[in-house]
């Protein structure tokens, strides 16, 4: 293409800025919560459950049908789902306000496996442990709930605030005998799993976890500016969770930034953020690519693709206590972007290989 077509191009698409197209192709989530700073997944995943665990505890609490409902299994005679019953809705208000709020119990993720006393008094391994009653924290053994389902750490989550929830002045715990249970354990398991069946029918769980990663950009061309937002589904690449890559218009779960110039022809930004270690340490393989893209559309449906510009950073720009910022200019157009945060949520069609 000569230097006069391509002013000429450009020219008109400094026409078209204000119809600039911006797909944000990903699936309804049944919840998150955006967080400034990417932390482990793991801990993020806990946070998507946390969240349907509230929305859920909602429904319980401002339902009556629900409430009619809850704890009628099969595997428990009449007193103990009356028990069961009673009992969950007694500490539904206490469960709602540990778990949400500035002062809400916090997760700990922790590296090595721990114990906790079991029903014959023998120590026994643990997913997740906590106090009983309201002070300290839930902690989480990171690779026994790294490949749980939504509805494992919904379950495994509802458990443990159970513990930390006030029932009639006491904390229940695990192993004593309460009411027509033969241990507490198999009253607080009844109710988690009433609460897990609750939360499937009402669409508040998915059946498998993902995370978007947020970026607002500035789109500049001579005089004219536009904010945006878009949203990446991250794309894991090992079991571990520690390797993933967000990218912009790449991927088909990807929002993208295009910017018409004729009826099959657009500029495009695409970048691909490489991470190999979960910004743990420094790696030769972290990187991220950041390119100005025109596409063709032929008459047959094929897309061609020329690169116009191109930078590689060392960087990862979703890493803690790294430069958010990234840009990349091509004659009069700039695109200036900042990664804003994460949303971690449970859905039915996440984005996990």
């Amino acid at each position: 293409m000569n230097s006069n077509n391509k002013n000429v191009k450009f020219r008109s698409s400094v026409l078209l800025i204000f119809v600039l197209i911006i797909q944000f192709r990903h699936t309804a989530s049944a919840g998150g919560t955006v967080v400034g700073d990417a932390g482990d997944p793991i801990f993020e995943f806990m946070e998507s459950a946390r969240f349907a665990m509230i929305e859920t505890l909602k429904v319980i609490a401002n339902e009556p049908d629900e409430q009619k409902l809850f704890c009628q299994q099969s595997s428990l005679n009449s007193d103990q789902i009356q028990f069961c019953h009673d009992y969950f809705l007694s500490i539904t208000k206490d469960m709602l306000r540990l778990s949400q709020g500035i002062n809400k119990t916090l997760f700990v993720l922790r590296e090595n496996p721990f114990e906790v006393i079991g029903p014959d008094g023998k120590p026994m391994v643990a997913a997740a442990r906590t106090l009983l009653g309201p002070d300290g924290p839930i902690e989480l053994h990171r690779d026994s709930v790294k490949t749980l389902i939504p509805t494992q750490v919904l379950f495994l989550i509802a458990h443990e605030f159970q513990h930390k929830s006030n029932f009639n002045g006491i904390y229940v715990g695990d192993n004593n005998p309460i009411g027509p249970f033969a241990n507490g354990r198999d009253l607080i398991d009844a109710a988690a799993k009433s609460l897990v069946s609750i939360a499937r029918r009402k669409g508040k769980i998915g059946s498998q976890f993902g995370i978007r990663d947020i970026y607002d950009c500035l789109v500049q061309i001579r005089s004219k500016k536009i904010k945006l937002r878009i949203v990446s589904s991250r794309i894991f690449k090992s079991e571990d969770l520690m390797t993933y890559e967000s990218s912009s218009g790449k991927n088909p779960n990807d929002g993208v930034i295009a910017l018409p110039e004729s009826n099959n022809e657009e500029l495009m930004l695409r970048f691909v953020i490489n991470e190999p270690n979960n910004c743990s340490a420094i790696n030769p393989d972290r990187k991220t690519t950041i390119q100005i893209i025109r596409t063709k559309t032929e008459i047959d449906g094929s897309i061609h693709e020329m690169i116009l510009a191109n930078t590689n950073l060392s960087d990862n720009p979703i890493c803690p206590g790294s430069n958010h910022q990234f840009s990349i200019s091509w004659d009069r157009l700039n695109f200036n972007c900042k990664y804003f945060g994460s949303n971690s949520i449970t859905d039915s069609k996440a984005p996990l290989n």
